[in-house]
């Protein structure tokens, strides 16, 4: 008797923790696991393919009377998108950030719910320092279901994803060609600058040397040599973007202004002529440096503009150190041996 009250005893108490364990353990194991389901997608990405999803919310939980996602809202996400759309790891990598996923829900006197679910996300395409953000998605869903009926609710969600997905995909199949944040490739092109009416600037030309009219300063510079020019380089950048590529077209210049330009009574003659038009000869051989340089550059459509700019002013150091190097070697054109030696090297880089 005492044996089997002793047996009775130990599996009422076993009885007891156990059940208490069940109550205890998980309370949200009582509610159904949402995943979203398979569902034809209406297109195949042409021009991307979703590399991420990212849940950016304050709050990353999401939880209804009587439902609770299988994973994390992202994971959900990704999971219903691997399964539904194509992935040509080729095109442009896409990362799709959860902003706000809301759900509202409020009984109703016939014993059924009202919902509203809020969805925001963000499209972003991934760059190897980072991602650019390309556009948003905010999209909602009303809908009244019983208690007991949860695909009303996994209906709405998975809804605004394909919305979403939808809307991307529209948005970048009519901007990837237009787009400067969706270029894929940079294509320059170069040319010389030339203008019908000359004014004071001189702009670099074979078929126009100059001539001893062209020093028209009026006041003697502050220096002790009998003539002075300055020539220097520019160039204009226009870029356009065509079916996914930006084409720049960059304008040389060297030029020469005439106001800053002098020369004394005493030299003016074909041989301090020629010393001078060889200035403004390593002008034009510098600005062909530039496109040079410019040309054996890997360009994007992230740098092609700051790898411009810096190949510029890198030019432009060297075009001083040219003309210092030419005039402290001839002297300032004194020297005829080394300027002959000039001279020849200069005609052997313009050609």
């Amino acid at each position: 008797m005492i044996k089997q009250l002793l047996k009775r005893f130990i599996f009422q108490l076993l009885a007891f923790f156990i059940i208490g364990f069940a109550l205890t353990v998980n309370p949200l194991s009582v509610y159904a696991q949402m995943m979203l389901q398979d569902e034809h997608l209406p297109f195949i990405p042409r021009e991307f393919y979703i590399k991420e999803v990212t849940d950016e919310r304050a709050g990353k939980s999401i939880l209804t009377q009587g439902i609770n996602f299988q994973s994390s809202a992202a994971v959900t996400i990704s999971n219903f998108i691997t399964r539904n759309l194509s992935k040509d790891k080729s095109l442009r990598p896409i990362c799709i950030s959860l902003k706000e996923l809301k759900l509202t829900e409020i009984s109703l006197p016939d014993d059924r719910i009202s919902g509203t679910l809020t969805f925001k996300c963000a499209f972003g395409l991934e760059k190897p320092y980072g991602t650019t953000h390309l556009i948003d998605y905010e999209g909602k869903s009303q809908y009244t279901r019983s208690k007991t009926n949860d695909a009303v609710t996994e209906k709405s969600f998975r809804t605004q994803v394909r919305a979403s997905l939808n809307y991307f995909n529209t948005w970048i199949t009519v901007n990837a060609p237009s787009s400067r944040k969706l270029a894929s490739r940079v294509k320059v092109s170069f040319s010389d600058y030339t203008t019908q009416l000359e004014g004071d600037t001189i702009y670099y030309s074979a078929n126009r040397p100059l001539t001893w009219t062209d020093f028209q300063a009026h006041i003697k510079p502050t220096t002790k040599y009998q003539a002075i020019v300055m020539p220097g380089i520019a160039y204009d950048q226009e870029a356009a973007i065509n079916n996914g590529t930006i084409e720049v077209q960059i304008t040389l210049k060297a030029f020469l202004p005439k106001s800053a330009s002098w020369a004394s009574a005493a030299v003016r003659d074909a041989y301090s002529l020629n010393h001078e038009q060889r200035h403004f000869d390593l002008a034009k051989i510098t600005a062909n440096q530039l496109q040079k340089q410019i040309m054996g550059q890997k360009l994007t459509p992230d740098n092609f503009e700051a790898v411009i700019n810096m190949q510029y002013l890198d030019t432009l150091r060297e075009l001083n150190t040219l003309q210092n190097s030419y005039d402290n070697e001839t002297s300032h054109g004194t020297n005829t041996t080394a300027q002959s030696a000039w001279n020849a090297k200069i005609d052997r880089l313009l050609n």
